[in-house]
């Protein structure tokens, strides 16, 4: 079935390449987008007149990003016109609709077996397009998937989400996310930001009955994954499951991404849909085009100083680059930025900063003037930033090195424990769900509605911990923070290295908590594992990594694994 659609698809879009179509800059609203009409008359040539637009991207939106991508590759397609291959017409021409040929059919998932048939009747896939992503908040008990509310994420800390008067699917019911597309050129590559075009995604349940910590091994189809390879999608899954109920969408692959490099300084332009915005990062201690360098991208700026990250002088005597990202620059708590301009799916800041990241790491790849080594490249943060580089890592597979630091509530900290502390305790002793999921705009507005049903959600935070392996992760805390989570952090510490032990790499991770000291102030016992790390997964040096290490603490740990983990941990062969 699929080579039946694909064909056509192909002819049309080759066939609008082929006429031309100048991209007009001022365009700010996607509607007016050139490149979107060139969509729709490409999907209608090769699916027919009558066939319902909206119904097919609600129901199958991979299919519409393959089509999108195509035609930009085709409009990117350039001739020189005195060139013999110009001249000659019949040898350049037919490589740009095989390349169409070749990128529709590059990933499963990404076309229906049958659009038209979706098209017309969407809800038999499985898909709600009412419910893609941005379904309004219920008055009932159970939690909801992404605002679609800009105006709310621009203004309002606490307030619930939009009403578009669309019904949302019950507790026990499931949300459908599609695999999304990447380019075939990208595809292709173990280099890449993720691997979603390669997946199918399947239904993914708003709420679940789980006082333990769900199993990271379970796919969404109810099989528990049994090798290395199933694991790739498998994170995907998870990915989703976070994007839907925690963060809102990561948009992926925009149009364009340009770098340019001077006087230390990186320039991003992204242009997406038809809009465009720009920021810059810092760069210190840089190699050059012939000898890039490693580098730390470290958030850095506003209330949090200006430095690259908070690990001090631990990093001294590494030959490596610094880049400072200031992710007010993309999308401050405040509300709007350059993030929300371009995009509008209600989505929290903390994703926002992680699709920064990954803008960043495209500008480094296109511009090696700025003297990067793309393929050795860490990431660091602490406390809300530290809960941004855990997220930075785990949807961005590029990052060698994550180094979260400090992260607490909405990051290496687990939400279930962490209410069970708090009951214990008779107060709020840990950031609860309610407090994180509505400070500084950091999740969907919808998230907060899991407060005191913790136990419903379908992941805890050691997945999304887990979404980093097989790569390297340094998770770095402070014993004796109460509000940080103590003993919900090291108990997501301990239940993450399962993820570790069943892809056999536990060299790749470590887990360290040391007290007496201040926030975000790295004592010298932490110093070594950082210089560890950095030696072996940056510069490619001898050094010991992998244990779990805790000390000084306040709270007693006594982290039972029965208790909370009743699934076993597979080795993926």
């Amino acid at each position: 079935m699929r080579k039946r659609y694909m064909l056509p698809l192909a002819s049309a879009i080759f066939a609008l390449w082929a006429c031309g179509g100048e991209e007009d800059s001022n365009v700010t609203q996607p509607q007016q987008d050139p490149v979107e009409q060139q969509v729709v008359a490409a999907v209608k040539a090769a699916l027919g007149p009558d066939v319902d637009m909206d119904s097919l991207k609600a129901a199958n939106p991979g299919y519409i990003d393959s089509v999108r991508a195509v035609i930009n590759m085709a409009n990117n397609f350039e001739i020189d016109p005195g060139s013999s291959a110009a001249g000659a017409g019949s040898e350049q021409v037919p490589s740009a609709q095989s390349s169409s040929d070749a990128a529709l059919s590059s990933a499963d998932g990404t076309t229906p077996a049958n659009p038209a048939s979706s098209a017309v009747d969407p809800a038999s896939s499985g898909a709600n397009p009412a419910s893609s992503g941005n379904a309004p908040a219920s008055s009932g008990d159970a939690p909801t998937s992404a605002s679609s509310s800009s105006g709310e994420h621009s203004h309002h800390h606490h307030g619930s989400s939009s009403s578009s008067g669309e019904a949302l699917p019950p507790a026990s019911s499931s949300v459908d996310v599609p695999a999304t597309s990447t380019p075939s050129a990208q595809a292709s590559s173990d280099f890449v930001e993720d691997h979603r075009s390669e997946c199918q995604i399947g239904n993914i349940p708003s709420s679940v009955n789980n006082a333990k910590l769900p199993d990271p091994f379970m796919g969404l189809d109810g099989k528990r994954i049994s090798t290395k390879a199933d694991w790739k999608c498998r994170r995907e899954e998870i990915g989703a499951m976070y994007e839907k109920l925690m963060f809102g969408e990561k948009p992926r692959n925009p149009e364009k991404v340009e770098g340019s490099y001077s006087g230390g300084k990186l320039t991003i332009k992204v242009t997406d849909k038809g809009k465009s915005g720009s920021f810059s990062v810092k760069i210190s201690n840089a190699g050059t085009k012939d000898k890039p360098k490693p580098a730390l991208i470290g958030f850095g700026g506003g209330m949090m100083g200006g430095g690259c990250g908070s690990l001090g002088n631990s990093t001294n005597g590494l030959d490596i680059a610094m880049i400072t990202f200031n992710p007010d620059d993309v999308a401050p708590e405040s509300g709007g930025g350059m993030f929300f301009q371009l995009y509008n799916g209600g989505q929290g800041t903390i994703i926002a900063w992680a699709w920064g990241v990954s803008r960043i790491i495209d500008a480094l790849e296109k511009t090696p003037d700025a003297g990067i080594d793309v393929h050795h490249l860490a990431m660091t943060g602490c406390s809300r930033w530290g809960k941004g580089t855990l997220a930075v890592g785990a949807f961005d597979e590029r990052i060698a090195l994550t180094i979260p630091q400090e992260s607490g509530s909405g990051g290496a900290s687990l939400w279930r424990v962490g209410a069970q502390v708090n009951k214990q305790k008779g107060k709020q002793f840990v950031q609860g769900l309610n407090s994180a999921g509505t400070e500084g705009k950091w999740m969907i507005s919808s998230f907060k509605n899991y407060d005191g049903k913790e136990n419903t959600l379908p992941f805890d935070q050691h997945m999304l911990v887990s979404m980093v392996a097989p790569r390297a992760l340094l998770i770095i805390d402070n014993a004796g923070q109460e509000w940080l989570g103590e003993v919900p952090s090291n108990y997501c510490g301990q239940a993450s290295l399962e993820t570790y032990k069943a892809l056999g790499v536990t060299e790749n991770y470590t887990y360290s908590q040391e007290g007496g000291h201040g926030h975000c102030q790295l004592p010298n016992g932490q110093f070594d594992e950082v210089k560890d790390f950095m030696t072996k997964f940056l510069l490619g040096g001898e050094a010991k990594t992998g244990k779990i290490d805790y000390s000084k603490n306040t709270q007693t740990i006594d982290f039972k694994k029965s208790e909370w983990i009743d699934w076993e941990t597979p080795t993926l062969n």
